[in-house]
């Protein structure tokens, strides 16, 4: 037959370590009781034929003291008790316990109602013997030789009811025992779901270490791996921010250099041709430059800058990132800041992080939405939105231009990695990036980033 193909549900009772500990501290109790129950039962049987054999030798012992000596002539040699069924078993009749008295000679002088007519055993030594299915004491005294009988099979009845009396109490004890170990067990697991909570109830960018003293000594080894990765993944992050700050700067240097050089070549030249293909340079060098500090904003963002957790207010957050806009400072500006200054609009999250994403929905606004664009920034309590009056994306499946690299029909030049970043952004930052399009008379667009309500 092939094996029972692994469910999900199976696997996980397989890699459970409750029910691993459960079924392994089972087995060990099984294996445990079988063996005390054997030295039990080995233990009773010994003691129960000790017992019985003594009682045997000393009946022989007594009737051969209470017989006269000599025995009277007229003396019935099968001794008939007053009730025929003593020393029968009830249910077949069969003898249980007989005697004889016998002289030297193996002749029988008495014996029981039961007993054969000859001698049970005449070659049986003083003491315990087993001849012909019975268990014999024999005991001699003054001439004359006492052999009380048993039946074996009434001695190994005798021993087996004792044993299933001992057995029995213990085989019904064996499920309640599991199920008590279950639970058992099952409370010791319990004393990790401190631990879990914890863990459940930090930020993402919470790494600092678990703490030992309240948890079991045998997870302090794994607490203790588990806080080194931690370390060193904090480590690593502050690394890739550091690595991603200094690119930019690197980066930023020599393309502003190369930039102004083709201005200035631009400038100087009286080739018309020649200064076309510096404008044109000077062209390539600003996409160069916007598609860079792109690509290092989504290096710093990948690097889980927007983890950290800080206290702001979105108004102010919103018109720092507003005042860098030469938009805003128009006589009849493109872009205004509307906020309710008597309502405070904290959350938690990274200042940086959230000026990148509020800096490039603005961005895409006012670079998608045209020449005679109006953008609105909106701040509301627990939510900062960026509107435009521009054709919008009107049949365009909103949710894929979140994707990386992926634009919609404007024919604006972009590289389609901002509201890639963005989303990026809002989903560290524990937040939700929400697309309208249109917004009103088939066009328009709107961008908002919603801060869910801590829990």
């Amino acid at each position: 037959m092939k094996p029972e193909p692994a469910t999900p549900a199976t696997a996980a009772r397989r890699h459970s370590l409750a029910s691993q500990l459960h079924v392994r501290l089972l087995v060990v109790l099984g294996i445990l009781w079988l063996v005390a129950s054997l030295v039990a039962i080995l233990g009773l049987r010994k003691e129960t034929n000790e017992v019985q054999d003594l009682a045997l030798a000393e009946s022989a012992e007594r009737l051969l003291t209470l017989l006269p000596d000599p025995l009277p002539p007229d003396i019935d040699a099968v001794h008939r008790p007053r009730i025929d069924s003593i020393g029968l078993r009830r249910d077949s009749r069969q003898p249980v316990v007989v005697y004889q008295v016998l002289d030297l000679e193996q002749r029988v002088l008495l014996r029981s109602a039961h007993a054969p007519q000859t001698p049970l055993a005449p070659t049986a030594r003083e003491g315990m013997s087993i001849h012909d299915g019975w268990r014999i004491a024999t005991v001699t005294h003054q001439g004359r030789r006492a052999q009380f009988a048993e039946a074996v099979w009434h001695r190994n009845s005798t021993l087996w009811r004792a044993t299933l009396t001992l057995l029995v109490p213990l085989l019904l004890m064996l499920p309640l025992a599991a199920l008590a170990l279950r639970q058992v067990v099952r409370k010791t697991i319990r004393q990790l779901q401190p631990l879990q909570d914890e863990l459940g109830r930090r930020p993402a960018h919470d790494l600092q270490p678990l703490p030992l003293q309240d948890t079991p000594t045998e997870l302090h080894p794994l607490l203790g791996t588990v806080n080194g990765l931690m370390a060193r993944l904090q480590a690593l992050l502050a690394a890739e921010r550091s690595f991603s700050a200094k690119m930019a700067h690197e980066l930023r240097t020599p393309l502003a250099a190369a930039r102004a050089q083709a201005q200035r070549l631009s400038q100087e030249t009286d080739d018309e041709r020649t200064r076309e293909r510096a404008l044109t340079l000077v062209r390539q060098l600003d996409r160069l430059t916007h598609l860079a500090t792109r690509l290092l904003q989504i290096a710093r963002v990948d690097s889980g800058v927007a983890l950290q957790r800080q206290r702001l207010d979105l108004r102010q957050l919103a018109q720092l990132v507003v005042d860098e806009f030469a938009q805003s400072r128009e006589p009849d500006p493109a872009l205004h800041l509307v906020t309710e200054p008597d309502t405070p609009a904290p959350v938690m999250g990274d200042i940086d992080a959230l000026g990148i994403a509020v800096r490039n929905l603005i961005d895409n606004a006012l670079k998608h939405a045209g020449p005679e664009a109006r953008v609105e920034v909106r701040v509301l309590p627990d939510e900062i939105s960026v509107t435009d009056n521009g054709p919008g994306a009107p049949g365009t499946d909103l949710a894929t231009l979140v994707r990386p690299f992926e634009r919609g029909s404007s024919l604006a030049r972009g590289t389609g990695l901002g509201l890639s970043l963005v989303q990026t952004i809002a989903q560290q930052s524990g937040a939700e990036l929400l697309l309208t399009s249109p917004v009103a008379d088939g066009q328009g667009w709107r961008a908002t980033l919603w801060f869910r309500p801590p829990a």
